[in-house]
């Protein structure tokens, strides 16, 4: 793998690397601190930047500076031999990389890039390693859907949304009947089974970046429907009732009898005082939802 190293010095001069070492770089001189900036500028894949203290036109330190806002490079500050000890107050308190002396043999001004690049590269990893995690907690493992802390934040913008410019907004919130007994005689695997097929169901029922489905607890899901009124949730409730009853489970292949229960609530502009706090919004669909359960399951309640 070749690491893109970009050199700024207004000298153009620079140590030469042994061969075994040259052929692990691209090397890219530029002679002032513009034209430096211009290329950071132009490419992502910078793995580290040698920088002269004197640039011409602006200072080494003055040039990381800017650096820092443009690309993800490991700074390096190419110093004088006899003017090392500023550079080197200057680095320990910016954090940076490495201070290399004008001397610097090749063979070792090779290694320092290499040290660099690895850098780099352990850097990219902790990113890649960030964002996966952050992933995983927006996202329930299982089914796909978000996750309940990704909704609560969501929730609550679109309802300030709603209100503020008069939009309906409603919220469905559903229970698959007598899963904790399937698990109970079955075992998890196959609840898992059928919370990741009634998610899939679900997720074909409604609006594509416009509604948005969540595990709510261990057999809930909550689905969110902006700009829908009660009396439209609760057709797209009905829809998923039906297709969830008619369509059953699938088992090891095998299609089950499968049923769930929803609740729906929601706020309407007519009546901006009721349900204008998330916190009520959800009450209200868990009470529907526990009457609806009550009532023997796979039923569809909105409580407007």
């Amino acid at each position: 793998m070749r690491h893109q190293i970009l050199i700024v010095n207004s000298q153009l001069q620079r140590a030469e690397l042994p061969a075994e070492y040259a052929i692990k770089f691209d090397l890219v001189t530029a002679a002032d601190g513009k034209e430096g900036l211009a290329r950071l500028a132009l490419s992502s894949n910078w793995a580290a930047v040698l920088v002269a203290t004197e640039l011409g036109d602006m200072t080494g330190q003055a040039f990381l500076s800017q650096a820092v806002t443009l690309s993800q490079a490991v700074p390096l500050l190419l110093a004088p031999d006899d003017q090392l000890l500023a550079p080197l107050q200057w680095a320990n308190r910016r954090s940076l990389f490495r201070v290399v002396p004008e001397s610097t043999p090749g063979d070792v001004l090779a290694r320092i890039f290499l040290d660099a690049a690895h850098q780099y590269s352990l850097i990219h990893q902790e990113e890649d390693l960030w964002e996966r995690m952050s992933k995983l907690s927006l996202v329930d493992p299982l089914t796909g859907c978000y996750s309940r802390l990704t909704l609560e934040d969501y929730l609550r913008k679109e309802l300030k949304r709603s209100i503020r410019y008069g939009h309906h907004l409603s919220v469905i919130l559903s229970d698959i009947d007598g899963l904790k007994g399937v698990n109970e005689s079955f075992g998890h695997r196959i609840g898992d089974q059928i919370l990741t097929g009634f998610a899939n169901i679900t997720m074909q029922n409604i609006r594509r970046d416009i509604d948005t489905i969540t595990r709510w607890g261990e057999d809930e899901f909550l689905i969110v429907l902006p700009e829908t009124s009660i009396r439209g949730a609760g057709q797209v409730a009905g829809r998923l009732q039906e297709q969830i009853s008619h369509k059953g489970c699938f088992l090891d292949g095998h299609q089950v009898s499968c049923t769930a229960s929803f609740g729906v609530a929601g706020f309407a502009p007519d009546h901006s005082s009721r349900n204008s706090q998330v916190e009520d919004l959800l009450l209200i669909a868990s009470r529907c939802l526990m009457q609806a359960k009550s009532a023997g399951g796979n039923q569809v309640l909105c409580c407007p």
